[in-house]
């Protein structure tokens, strides 16, 4: 499991990986995650991973903690998956590596794209889009709206919330090179927006939110009118904050109990039930130029029987 550091700590990530794979029924759950500049790992991340039952903890990061949880090192075990956001880096290396091991998704730099009509407030929709902002210089944040006015409000609004924040000069850059503002002219035109470009986060916040949830094809987490706010989904609302990003929404979906398990396919075949489908399977076999497959099944029937 990687847990992002450096500019920022993440106990919540801790959580959110970990309490799937516990109740999933895996038997060890290792954490990597950068120390600070002090060298020590963050106390918030330590105490989580001792409330939420992880067995080892590594001081690295970046893509050679996710090439040391793949192909293992004389300290770190190899592990059969790995899970958990980090950045661009973060996310490559584990691109990179899957086949190797199992991944969970491709989870790099956050993303948010706020859907909003005339009843948005736009000091909540700039709000919104600073707090993915301010995870990262390469996090995007992205407005689209049916009202011009609600554009230039909360344009406007960016500029006054962002001199009060303490990650400022992280939010602004993210702002600048992977903010946007798109002015649509119909919800139909945001939504197919949405489903283009299949954000990380989504927020509705629009006079009825419920009557657009339906053609909404591709985003990793739906939040809905102007207070469910993405922080929620973060912290506390319930599903899991590890989300696929880049894209990848169109064909992810969010960290779940079921990337935790795996399944093998069970096949039983009385005499008498082969004996019902010998010729079919024969014939298919046959099709594909493959005798041994067929001879497979004829052979049972030729005196070679056995018990």
């Amino acid at each position: 499991m990687y847990v992002p550091g450096g500019t920022a700590a993440y106990p919540s990530s801790v959580l959110m990986c970990t309490m799937p794979a516990k109740v999933a029924g895996v038997s060890k759950v290792v954490i990597t995650t950068p120390p600070g500049k002090d060298e020590k790992i963050n106390p918030a991340i330590l105490v989580a991973a001792n409330e939420a039952g992880v067995d080892e903890i590594y001081k690295v990061g970046g893509a050679q903690a996710i090439a040391a949880l793949a192909f293992g090192t004389e300290t770190i075990p190899k592990a059969d998956k790995i899970v958990g956001p980090g950045n661009i880096y973060v996310a490559m290396a584990k691109r990179t590596v899957y086949g190797y091991c199992d991944i969970d998704m491709i989870a790099g730099p956050s993303e948010i794209m706020v859907v909003a009509d005339e009843t948005a407030n736009p000091v909540f929709v700039a709000a919104d889009l600073l707090s993915q902002a301010e995870h990262d210089a390469l996090a995007s944040s992205i407005l689209v709206t049916t009202s011009e006015s609600v554009a230039k409000e909360v344009q406007r609004e960016l500029e006054v919330q962002l001199a009060a924040l303490k990650r400022r000069e992280i939010a602004r850059k993210s702002i600048d090179d992977y903010g946007a503002i798109i002015i649509v002219e119909s919800l139909k035109d945001a939504v197919a927006v949405v489903n283009r470009i299949a954000p990380e986060h989504l927020e509705l916040c629009i006079e009825d939110p419920f009557s657009a949830l339906g053609n909404i094809k591709n985003a990793g987490a739906i939040f809905l009118g102007n207070y469910s706010t993405e922080s929620l989904g973060d912290y506390f609302a319930g599903p899991n904050h590890v989300l696929p990003t880049s894209g990848t929404a169109r064909f992810f979906s969010p960290l779940n109990l079921s990337d935790f398990m795996k399944k093998s396919s069970i096949i039983s075949y009385s005499k008498d039930a082969l004996s019902k489908v010998k010729d079919d399977v024969i014939l298919f076999a046959e099709s594909e130029g493959l005798g041994a497959h067929a001879n497979a099944i004829r052979i049972r029937f030729q005196g070679n029987q056995g018990k």
